[in-house]
């Protein structure tokens, strides 16, 4: 979902639109931290998950 589509699902509410971004990255960081706790180092071939997203 782009910005727009975010906004427009708020009725172009933009706090509302943040709450619930920030909402989606706190569930998926969890849910990060959850398979990284069962997924074996074979599996993933030595990869580990990066919580923050490398700089541009």
């Amino acid at each position: 979902m782009g910005g727009r589509a975010a906004l427009a699902w708020h009725d172009e509410d933009p706090r509302a639109t943040i709450v619930t971004l920030l909402l989606d990255c706190k569930h998926l960081r969890e849910q990060l931290a959850l398979a990284e706790q069962f997924i074996s180092r074979g599996i993933s071939r030595g990869w580990s998950p990066q919580f923050q997203r490398p700089e541009d």
